[in-house]
């Protein structure tokens, strides 16, 4: 006859159950220890957060819409002109924003192209012809310009060209208008002879210095 297994006593089951839960605990430890040293590459991979400007960081605004925006500038203003003033003088033209610097007696009109693109050069031409006109008993300059500010010689340089070549579309252009019957003649001498030599007015170019 087999031997029947020795029963255990209550405190020998009590010792084994707490070394079996001991033991359980230590590879429960160890168990972790490997997956923080040793990820797992199944992980599926973590998503990244979209942030509020959106792709590559990148904001929402879309700065190409700046690119078709073009600037006339505006000297030899009083130095307290007021916007509304400006747009009355330049109502005929109308341009989409008026911007003023009453402490150096400027201003800058733009014009947006995306907005108006049909007669958005029509309307730089008309304000353009406003010229050596009098605001105040004050005769201003107006005459095209870029945007960007500063004073480097790359941007005077950029500054006279653009001017040089407008000057030539320009009268191009209002010698058609005229002829069309859509604008009066300039005064003798307003389209051409305010632009130096460089291609810019003697204020301007004074305030560019």
């Amino acid at each position: 006859m087999s031997e029947k297994p020795k029963q255990l006593t209550k405190k020998q089951q009590k010792a084994l159950e707490f070394r079996k839960t001991k033991e359980e605990k230590e590879q429960e430890s160890q168990k972790r220890t490997n997956e923080e040293l040793n990820p797992s590459t199944n992980d599926p991979p973590k998503k990244k957060r979209k942030t509020r400007r959106g792709r590559k960081g990148k904001g929402r605004r879309d700065d190409s819409s700046r690119a078709n925006r073009f600037l006339i500038f505006v000297g030899g203003l009083p130095r307290d002109v007021t916007s509304t003033e400006l747009q009355a003088h330049f109502k005929s033209s109308a341009p989409d924003q008026i911007r003023i610097r009453q402490d150096k007696g400027i201003a800058f009109l733009e014009f947006d192209g995306d907005k108006d693109p049909k007669t958005i050069q029509r309307r730089m031409d008309v304000a353009l012809l406003q010229h050596r006109t009098s605001i105040r008993d004050k005769k201003i300059n107006v005459e095209l310009t870029v945007g960007g500010g500063g004073n480097s010689q790359q941007r005077l340089e950029k500054l006279k060209n653009k001017n040089l070549k407008f000057e030539e579309e320009r009268r191009e252009r209002l010698t058609k208008l005229i002829k069309e019957g859509g604008l009066k003649k300039p005064e003798s001498g307003s389209t051409s002879t305010a632009t130096t030599a460089q291609g810019l007015h003697p204020d301007r170019a004074k305030l560019l210095q």
